[in-house]
């Protein structure tokens, strides 16, 4: 499954509807002053009523369909034939076509329940005029509308994803820091200095890199893979200390995507929620591979998950996400199966940092 970022949107059927209301009325006074003369003429009003109604229903109509399919449509399905309407070539074309095909019969429609107050070519002319300055003028209105959107889309966007950059910044620290990790560290510690000096000295430098790169990798969004790796490998080695042969690491990284860049304590959020949600015995043993898909880097762990839940905030895979979204364009993939348990997360090249 991959995330997806929810944005709320404001609804765009209030304004179809108002504006094809507004463009009805624009196009409409010209023909309420011309029924205004004829009143005074005293030529049969009525007639002409019904005549004007038509029209007026028309308009409205031409403005509703055009702005619907231009506002609330991204792409279409003709049997196997998929029109995208943003591309803007695609979207002049199943425009004019439709145009075509409802000015065509609408013109003959009207002539055949009214007499034309001029000449009948005259008349289907003017009758065709109007109704392409509307079309020109809805198709216009509905270009500016969508850049607008778009913009206000974009605008939205990377507030979002700021944000959320910012509380992953943050959420990454406090995960480190907080006062449980000390616990399981000093709890360790002191087991260590009873059982084995050297290695609780081990495990006090190992988790001096751990915290010193926490508190540098708050300072920048990204960190090289080669720097992920080094600072992993502390962090392993503090949970082997603590977990023994209970739990297991395996990296197999090529030495060419050691420069690619990923969000930095990307590795580290991933490898806490393996260890946070599964079980680890003699017993159940969780095994961690990291490893490169398709130039990305996937880390997976057999999943033998917990019965009882642990406290979770449920935002560190989902900020993860957000970072790989807003530094790459990419989002985090995460793969399930009855025995194993995936994230991938989209390594940056330096080609794609320039470009």
């Amino acid at each position: 499954m991959k995330y997806k970022n929810k944005i709320s949107i404001p609804s765009k059927k209030k304004l179809i509807l108002y504006s094809s209301i507004a463009i009805t009325i624009l196009f409409t006074l010209p023909r309420t002053l011309v029924l205004l003369k004829l009143g005074q003429a005293n030529i049969d009003i009525q007639n002409r009523l019904v005549d004007y109604g038509f029209r007026t229903i028309y308009s409205f109509l031409i403005a509703l369909i055009f702005f619907t399919l231009n506002l609330e449509f991204r792409k279409i399905k003709i049997l196997s034939l998929t029109i995208n309407l943003g591309i803007f070539y695609q979207r002049i074309l199943l425009n004019a076509v439709l145009f075509v095909l409802i000015d065509v019969p609408l013109v003959r429609l009207h002539m055949m329940l009214f007499d034309p107050l001029s000449f009948e070519r005259l008349f289907q002319f003017v009758f065709n005029l109007n109704l392409i300055l509307e079309f020109i003028f809805v198709i216009l209105i509905s270009h500016i509308y969508f850049l607008l959107y778009k913009n206000y889309l974009v605008k939205i966007e990377n507030e979002s994803l700021l944000k959320a950059n910012a509380e992953a910044r943050y959420e990454a620290l406090k995960n480190q820091i907080n006062p449980h990790f000390l616990f399981n560290s000093f709890n360790t510690i002191n087991s260590l200095i009873l059982s084995d000096q050297t290695k609780a000295t081990t495990y006090v430098n190992n988790m001096s890199d751990v915290f010193r790169y926490v508190l540098e990798s708050n300072k920048k969004e990204r960190a090289s893979v080669k720097e992920e790796i080094t600072f992993i490998e502390s962090y392993i080695q503090m949970l082997e200390d603590r977990y023994g042969d209970k739990i297991k690491f395996k990296i197999n990284i090529d030495e060419k995507y050691l420069a690619y860049l990923m969000p930095s304590m990307g590795l580290q959020v991933v490898v806490e929620n393996a260890v946070k949600h599964n079980v680890i015995s003699h017993n159940r043993k969780l095994e961690i591979v990291i490893d490169v898909q398709q130039n990305n880097l996937a880390i997976t762990n057999n999943l033998q998950e917990k019965k009882e839940k642990q406290p979770s905030t449920g935002t560190g895979l989902y900020n993860l996400n957000q970072r790989c979204n807003y530094l790459s364009g990419r989002n985090l993939e995460i793969k399930r199966s009855n025995n194993n348990f995936t994230v991938i997360i989209p390594l940056i090249s330096n080609e794609d940092i320039n470009n």
